[in-house]
């Protein structure tokens, strides 16, 4: 059985159908480039799906070894091996959404990250 089976690129979604795919989904996949922080690998994580991704921004420090794969930007192979070895290795998923359940703990709240931005904007001179 091949890939496109098990794949959906959906697009942009509002909340609930994003929901309702979040709650179906078995891993969350991000190659990209650069994130400065990986809002969306939080999203992941926060609802405890292991994440394959790449390794840059704050990715790594939110994904951590044991809550999912992360290759360098741009290596389609390494990209493959990690997609073929979380698809076809229900243990290695189920270790990688156990981490992702314990690494959620530790995401900072929607009003913690707003009381950092706001302490940001006070620091800053006129």
């Amino acid at each position: 059985m091949g890939v496109s089976s098990r794949v959906v690129f959906v697009g942009e979604l509002e909340r609930e159908p994003l929901d309702a795919l979040y709650d179906a989904a078995d891993v969350f996949v991000l190659p990209t480039w650069y994130e400065g922080y990986g809002m969306a690998v939080a999203e992941a994580l926060a609802r405890g799906l292991p994440v394959v991704s790449t390794a840059t921004g704050a990715i790594a420090d939110l994904v951590g070894e044991s809550a999912g794969i992360l290759v360098p930007p741009g290596d389609d192979a390494a990209l493959s091996r990690a997609l073929r070895a979380i698809v076809s290795d229900s243990a290695l998923r189920a270790r990688l959404a156990e981490g992702a359940r314990r690494t959620r703990t530790r995401l900072p709240s929607w009003d913690d990250a707003a009381g950092l931005m706001a302490r940001t904007i006070e620091g800053v001179d006129e």
